[in-house]
């Protein structure tokens, strides 16, 4: 009678452990889709006016844009500076920022807008307002854009269809 309480005491204990580790997986996964971040936010502007971000836009410091390291092109936030309750929404354009410890940069209008111009660091929240699905770069993409058209055409050599069919012919 021990013997067999102990082997179904045994499979409970395994039993819960997994329903344990299910509740904590679950939990975990539930807070990355609430997507709220928080940290240090810094700003960037002037010597990066008028590039183009890794989005392909070009950069704007006068429009209400962000660099994020991992969220999707097109993503919203809405940005609140946790000292004085200011908010901005943002979309994310660009990768950044590379400085540890930070988990935005802001452009020069959304600091403005936060009052976080002169400190030139804020402590931040950022909730993502609407994401956007990842999409692979399509022949549509390549073709609408001239600078990508010129070094695909350099990139992928095109042979002569008449010499082709006539090689699968004989």
């Amino acid at each position: 009678m021990k013997r067999n309480y102990c082997a179904k005491l045994g499979l409970a204990n395994l039993f819960a452990g997994k329903l344990l580790m299910i509740v904590i997986l679950c939990c975990f996964v539930t807070n990355l889709d609430a997507q709220t971040l928080t940290g240090k936010a810094s700003y960037y502007g002037g010597k990066f006016h008028g590039r183009k971000s890794a989005s392909g836009k070009v950069y704007d410091m006068y429009k209400y844009t962000c660099a994020h390291k991992t969220l999707p092109f097109g993503t919203m936030l809405k940005v609140t500076n946790k000292k004085n309750g200011k908010t901005v929404t943002v979309e994310v354009t660009d990768r950044g920022p590379y400085v540890k410890g930070r988990i935005l940069d802001l452009s020069v209008a959304a600091a403005m807008d936060l009052d976080m111009m002169k400190a030139g660091v804020a402590d931040i929240e950022a909730e993502v307002i609407k994401k956007e699905k990842i999409t692979k770069p399509s022949a549509r993409l390549i073709l609408s854009e001239p600078e990508l058209l010129k070094e695909f055409k350099k990139e992928v050599p095109r042979p002569d269809v008449t010499t082709q069919w006539a090689s699968t012919v004989k």
